[in-house]
């Protein structure tokens, strides 16, 4: 019986409280066509292609783990390194790395349904009562479809030191029509490894004040990183309480965010650009504060259509001081895409992992024992770099036939 209630408290909370609903496809028959052949691709539609993590992913599901399907998805994905990868504008998460995606959320009003705890009494209760599975899905299903729904939209989900939060806050009864609301309290609280204290309250209002844009019943929430406190790191909420007028509720609802106040380095304006055996590279310099194992990121696109071609990643243990990180753009992606002209590199990014021990001890065969045995940090994971917009155009046209058509494999 316990096995059958937290299989259907699990079902219950994915289904009915987050709202997301997973769609299967019922396996195809198999073709004696090439993966490629199988899916979709809207670039340049007379050019080789590449497959995408969700295209990846959708033919694991379709077809298996099978050795056929594993070995065509190796080939593919070798053909380019794992530090320079093909980029389609269809991979928002990497084309539009702080794009926010909003979903609106049950505002819970039955107490029974508000935690994990209640909810379990509440089915434990249905089920007593004799109830089915479905019978209680069922309830419950029903008391969701009558909730209003909330949705937060925020201007960014990462916060760096200077950064401010600007949030507003939208109620929708169950058919979509907007419903007033009245703001009793705000406030922005810790990450759980800090208690989830209350630390600081929001500025606030519906008058049309900047940044909020017009009386329009719907608040605007707006909060500066003032210090470089720990308390004002990591996993942090912002908790507001309302009155919603129509329904004559009072209800607390929550938005998280990131938050990295320290500044451990930043990029600066300044590249290099280098062509060697049919690869590009672009180097970009950082003034390093914190010494770590930095991750870095950039995407590069053609300046004459503004299309993505290349994803870049780039990780190592950076010192204090200004710094030269060098970015790979595989030649064969430019050749398959059938892209030349002039580049420009933008979308910097990047975060180093706050780790347990010291940076230089990776890799380092005399501290393996002492890597394996370090004691978790009770602090958040990451610090973030601040946002940029700083970019690079190269310097001259590059032809197609200048890049490599050379595999990665064969190197």
């Amino acid at each position: 019986m316990k096995n059958k209630t937290a299989f259907l408290l699990l079902f219950i909370i994915i289904v009915l409280v987050i709202g997301l609903v997973w769609i299967y496809n019922k396996k195809p028959k198999k073709k004696e066509t090439t993966l490629k052949e199988k899916v979709p691709f809207e670039f340049f539609e007379d050019k080789p292609r590449f497959l995408t993590p969700e295209q990846i992913e959708q033919i694991l599901n379709e077809y298996g783990f099978t050795d056929e399907v594993l070995k065509e998805i190796y080939k593919d994905y070798s053909k380019y390194p794992p530090d320079s990868r093909p980029l389609d504008k269809n991979m928002i998460d990497l084309i539009e790395p702080w794009k926010i995606s909003y979903v609106p959320l049950p505002v819970i009003l039955n107490p029974n349904l508000k935690t994990e705890n209640s909810l379990k009494e509440f089915v434990k209760k249905l089920q007593d009562e004799g109830k089915t599975e479905e019978q209680i899905k069922a309830i419950i299903e029903k008391e969701f479809k009558e909730y209003p729904s909330f949705v937060f939209q925020t201007n960014k989900h990462t916060l760096t030191l200077g950064d401010t939060l600007i949030a507003t806050l939208k109620i929708s009864d169950s058919k979509g029509n907007f419903l007033n609301y009245d703001v009793l309290d705000a406030g922005i609280y810790s990450d759980r490894v800090f208690g989830e204290q209350r630390v600081a309250t929001p500025e606030l209002n519906d008058a049309g004040i900047e940044p909020d844009e017009k009386k329009d019943g719907i608040y605007t929430f707006s909060w500066k990183i003032p210090s470089s406190d720990n308390k004002y790191w990591g996993n942090l909420s912002l908790k507001v309480r309302v009155r919603i007028e129509k329904l004559s509720k009072e209800v607390e609802l929550e938005q998280g965010f990131y938050s990295s106040p320290f500044l451990i380095a930043e990029f600066l304006d300044q590249f290099e650009e280098e062509f060697k055996d049919g690869h590009l590279y672009i180097s970009t310099f950082l003034d390093v504060k914190k010494e770590c194992e930095y991750h870095l990121q950039a995407n590069l696109y053609s300046e004459e259509f503004d299309e993505p071609t290349h994803w870049v990643y780039h990780k190592s243990i950076l010192r204090p001081g200004i710094q030269k990180v060098t970015f790979r753009f595989w030649g064969k992606i430019f050749k398959e895409k059938g892209v030349e002209g002039t580049f420009r590199l933008k979308d910097l990014r990047g975060f180093c992992e706050n780790l347990p021990f010291p940076p230089s001890w990776i890799g380092d065969p005399t501290k393996i024992d002492a890597v394996v045995n370090a004691k978790p940090k009770e602090e958040p994971l990451y610090y973030y770099l601040p946002y940029t917009d700083l970019s690079y155009k190269t310097k001259r046209y590059y032809k197609l036939s200048e890049f490599s058509e050379k595999e990665w494999n064969q190197e």
